[in-house]
């Protein structure tokens, strides 16, 4: 009768399973980064930012001096540029990162108001 001995060796077992895990481990992190390297081209949508008063033409020739804060902000729309320490003067400013957008928009304008509150002057800024 013969027999069969088998012997087995801890460490050698365990350094082969953690040689293993790290050489898949390295495998994922080179396989993403190709893939990720594969995406660069691809540009995230940004959506155009306007701020302020769209401002025509129109809008400008209506303006005149004697007109009342209250018949600019009706004729204008609200104020956003009201500076608090100069209470009668009023800057209008538009932008936007789309310049496809409004084309023909005014972009900043300034008018000033007397003590009473009525439009003096105003001028377009470029």
């Amino acid at each position: 009768m013969t027999t069969l001995t088998i012997t087995f060796n801890h460490k050698e077992f365990r350094h082969k399973i953690m040689t293993l895990s790290l050489t898949k481990r390295a495998s994922l992190v080179f396989i993403s980064s190709l893939l990720l390297l594969g995406c660069g081209g691809v540009k995230p949508y940004k959506a155009p930012v306007t701020q302020g008063v769209v401002i025509t033409q129109q809008m400008l020739d209506d303006l005149q001096p004697g007109l009342h804060k209250d018949q600019v902000r009706q004729l204008l729309g609200p104020n956003y540029g009201e500076n608090p320490f100069k209470d009668n003067h009023w800057e209008y400013i538009y932008s936007s990162t789309d310049d496809q957008l409004h084309t023909h928009a005014v972009k900043h304008i300034v008018i000033n108001f007397d003590q009473d509150g009525y439009v003096t002057d105003w001028k377009q800024v470029n």
